[in-house]
This record gives structure tokens, sequence and C-alpha cells, in this order.
């Protein structure tokens, strides 16, 4: 018996000329009817990037010249979407239109909707960077070599519906930036909104977010809120080991949970660990943590905390405090936060005293051991969390003075308690 998914896929080496259907008189009529899917991520190749296309064309010989793969779509409507390739054919539209022979001509590929703003500028910018590039004369004369050398390899999805086309959704462009966490959650979680005017909403705040928050970054608040925040939460509350270096780990960690056909879904709270339901909910559940981040930041205690522990391996040990306190943050506020936060250093001090190295990977299951999640979630007042930090920390013995990084790291943190201390009121040891 034939495998289902391998019968409904094709594969293919495609020449320009072929995948964008131009015609020897520089017409277009492609025969794929090229379209950008809502769950793509907007176009925003980077000049480098531009440029660094520019360069290999300008530099390939005659013979044939593989420019990647390229993942195509066929849906119910005869459309071939670009599940991926987007950035590259867009980019080579726009040089095409600049050296053709009938720089009139419109691409169909370039008439599709790019509802983003910041898609617009990126095409904008890139327009013009092209027109004027040094070497863009040169490359007139080469037009027809650039359709026809120029090849790829084509995989065709003839299959209406998305499922299958999701899981091709590649983890990589040949020649732009690596799919994120980000990008692959957007694509997961449209298949579930079954409206195209909710959908294009929704994927257009996502891209402007994630562009916004410099995507992954988690120095920026999508990435903080989501990998060093809501992520180790997650995994500590459930006493589930990961490993840091895992790709996609974020991705794979609030794709949708599994539910019973006949039951659905309900009772959402926004609460850091309930189940992720698809679609709206999950755009909805990232407004809801991002906004309390940007609150949470710019409390006295985030800044005092994130401010003194920011160098050496110390940034390691900032992060791991920082989420429990976002997470006693979401639950009293910033009702006796500062006793909080000198009791959650407190705790986790006890690993670096007792390391003379730091590895980010112990530092996690120090975190995860310490069970601190679970007493901020069992406790229903603050005063229940804190008597059980004080019961702790009155077992832990350590010295008073330590050298190296040990005692800069004591330094710090003897910086933030003296900050908070007019805040306080639990007397800690």
């Amino acid at each position: 018996m034939s495998d289902p998914i391998t019968s409904n896929v094709t594969l293919n080496t495609v020449s320009l000329r072929e995948i964008l259907g131009i015609e020897t008189d520089n017409a277009i009529n492609s025969e794929y009817n090229l379209s950008i899917p809502d769950y793509q991520r907007i176009y925003c190749w980077e000049e480098k990037t531009v440029l660094k296309l520019i360069d290999d064309i300008k530099n390939f010989s005659e013979k044939k010249y593989h420019l990647g793969n390229i993942i195509l779509h066929k849906t119910k409507e005869n459309q071939y979407d670009i599940v991926d390739g987007q950035q590259r054919l867009v980019t080579l539209s726009l040089l095409l239109l600049q050296i053709g022979k009938d720089k009139d001509k419109k691409f169909s590929l370039l008439n599709s909707a790019f509802n983003s703003e910041l898609a617009v500028e990126y095409l904008s910018y890139n327009k013009w960077l092209i027109e004027n590039h040094k070497d863009i004369e040169n490359l007139t004369d080469k037009t027809d070599q650039i359709l026809n050398n120029l090849q790829f390899s084509v995989l065709t999805i003839e299959d209406q519906t998305i499922d299958l086309a999701y899981t091709f959704f590649s983890n990589q462009n040949s020649r732009g930036k690596s799919l994120t966490d980000y990008d692959l959650l957007k694509a997961h979680h449209l298949r579930f909104i079954h409206i195209p005017e909710q959908a294009n909403h929704m994927a257009e705040r996502w891209d402007n977010l994630i562009l916004n928050f410099d995507n992954d970054s988690t120095d920026k608040d999508l990435g903080r809120t989501f990998e060093i925040y809501l992520f180790r939460l997650r995994k500590w509350m459930r006493k589930k080991d990961w490993n840091n270096d895992q790709k996609f780990k974020v991705k794979n960690e609030f794709e949708a949970s599994p539910i019973i056909s006949e039951i659905p879904p309900f009772g959402e709270q926004f609460r850091f660990n309930e189940s992720i339901q698809g679609g709206s909910h999950f755009f909805a559940y990232t407004d809801f943590f991002i906004y309390k981040f940007k609150t949470f930041s710019e409390t006295l205690e985030y800044k005092t905390l994130h401010d003194n522990l920011c160098h050496e391996s110390h940034w390691w040990y900032r992060d791991a405090i920082e989420a429990f306190l976002f997470a006693y943050y979401l639950k009293f506020g910033t009702l006796y936060m500062s006793d909080a936060l000198i009791g959650i250093i407190k705790i986790m001090s006890k690993h670096r005293y007792e390391n003379n190295r730091a590895y980010l990977h112990s530092i996690l299951k120090f975190a995860s051991n310490s069970e601190i999640i679970m007493m901020i979630e069992q406790a229903t007042s603050p005063t229940f969390f804190l008597a059980e930090m004080l019961e702790q920390i009155k077992t832990l013995h350590y010295g008073t003075s330590f050298p190296g990084i040990k005692g800069r790291y004591q330094d710090k943190t003897k910086n933030i308690i003296e900050k908070l201390k007019k805040n306080t009121i639990v007397k800690y040891n």
C-alpha cells in the first residue's frame, strides 16, 4: 500500500523561469499561480542577505546553479501557496523587475497582499537597494542566463488540507534567517482559525510582535516572557527536565494541547501552566503575558535584580530568580514583592556558594528541585509563601565570605538586598 503522504508529494528540479512562469517575451503566465499563505512570516529580508544573493548571481558561471529548496502547497483553488521560499522568490522577482527587458511588467508574486506595513517597508527598501546596486546594469545582459540556469528543488504538496503542508513547513530558509519557534507557532495556531478575516488579523499582529521584539531574542519581551519565564515555569511545575540546546523546545511546549474530540475546551484563565488551546486563544494568551511582562519589568524589584546580576555567570542565576519572581507577580502582584525576591535569592544562592563552577543545566535543575514554583502555586496568600521560604532558609548553612566569582556574586546580591530592605517586612538571616 502506498504511503498517503508521499503519494501526495512530488519533487522536481525547476528553473527560475518555470517557477515564475516567465516566457521568452517576459510575459507572466505561471502554471504555479504562486501565493503567500497567512501562516508564512512576512517578507523581511535584510540588506546583507539581498546583497549576498546579488553577489551569488553575479558570480555564478553559465552552468546550472542550485539555489536551494522551494516547498509549495497546491490548494483546492489551484493556487500554489509558498510554504518555504517566499523570501528568495520575492527578492528574485524584484531583481527581475529591474533587469528585465520590460520593466513595466507586473509580477504576480509582487501583487500578493502584503498586509503588514513592515513587509511593505522591506519590499520598498529592497527594491531601491537593487535599483541602485553598482552591478545592476551588468546583470541586464544575463537575464536569460539567470532565468534558465538558476534552479530549485521544488517539493509540491498536492493535498487540499493545510495539515500536510504544515508537516513540511521547513525549519530554515536556504538564504535567510532560520525559522524560529515563534514563526512555527504562528503557522501551527493559524491552522485552528477557520475565519479568514480573523486569521489575517492574527497573522499580521503576530508578525509585528516578533519583528518589534527581534523575533526570539531572550533580551526582548517575547523571547524573555516565553523562553526565560513561561517555558521554565511550566517545566518546573511538572518536574520535567529538558535539554536547553534542544531545537524548537518553546514551539513544542506551546503547541495546542490534545483534546477529546467530543468535549470542547473551555475555562481558559490565562494561568502560566494551563493547557494551551489552539488558535485565537493562544494569541490572546500571548498578549496577556506580554502585557504582564511589560508591567513586571517596570517594578523596582525587577530593575534592581536585572541591573545587578548582569555579568559573568551571574545572569544565569538572575534569569532563574526572575522567572520565579514573575510567577509570584502573576499571582500576588507587587504585594510584599521585595520580601519574595530576597527570599528567592537566598534559596537560589545556595547553588552558587556550594559549586566552584556554575553550569546553566545544573542551575536550572537546582531551581526545579527547590520547588519554589510549587510553593508559589499552593500559597493562597503571600504570607504562606514567605513563611515557607523562611523555614527553608533557616536550614541553609553556607559561609559569610567567598573569594573570586562567588564573592563578586555575593556583593551584587548584597547590593540588591540593601536597595530593597526599606520595603521589606520579613527578617531573613
